[in-house]
């Protein structure tokens, strides 16, 4: 009997390797024989599973997303975090603090700049956003000690400026890795988001009108 080939192992295979290359060579300089050589399959292997290398880097991005909103579940499933600084350490995990988290952020970054001139990418990665910003609601519902039960809408916007805070420090620290070790990291995002999460756990953040 033939083997049997899992389908989606293998183009996480293809997709992981896609990763690698693009971190070394970028975007445009990422070729479907670089990406079949580091998954150790063929070319026609590569074009068997992915209808061409736009879908091949798709791949790639769609694995970092799959990366992060699974370190996201295991900070934060294990048991939800109903103190502040609970929550914001259960963030760190989505820093670039170490070499395979760095190089998720290069690749990010990079196609961060393709998605300006690029309409479906720009909304490929608005779709990835909407997870990581859904991923934080019901925790940062449980961080509510005090005042009125926020509102969706509330929720939605606390949540943003999370996910913003970490953009903001995780691409300084993927630019200049030098100057942002992991200590400096952790530190300057508590600093960005303790005082936000403790106005909104005792509910001193209710501002404008309360519709979902």
């Amino acid at each position: 009997m033939p083997k049997r080939v899992n389908l989606a192992a293998q183009r996480r295979t293809i997709a992981n390797a896609a990763i690698d290359v693009i971190d070394e060579a970028g975007l445009d300089g990422a070729r479907l024989r670089d990406v079949a050589r580091a998954a150790k399959v063929t070319t026609g292997a590569v074009t068997h599973y992915f209808d061409g290398k736009d879908a091949v880097l798709e791949a790639a991005l769609a694995e970092i997303v799959r990366r992060t909103l699974e370190r996201i579940d295991a900070g934060l499933n294990l048991k939800t975090p109903t103190d502040v600084h609970a929550f914001i350490a259960s963030s760190f995990a989505s820093l670039p603090i170490d070499e395979y988290s760095r190089q998720e952020w290069r690749v990010w970054l990079a196609f961060w700049g393709r998605a300006i001139a690029d309409g479906r990418l720009r909304a490929i990665h608005r779709d990835h956003y909407e997870k990581f910003v859904d991923r934080r609601i019901a925790p940062l519902l449980a961080l509510r000690v005090a005042g009125p039960r926020p509102t969706r809408a509330q929720l939605r916007k606390c949540a943003d400026a999370f996910v913003a805070a970490i953009d903001g420090v995780g691409m300084r620290a993927t630019l200049e890795p030098e100057l942002w070790p992991p200590k400096r990291q952790r530190e300057t995002l508590t600093d960005l988001l303790l005082p936000m999460l403790t106005a909104f756990a005792n509910g001193t953040d209710v501002r404008g009108p309360r519709t979902a």
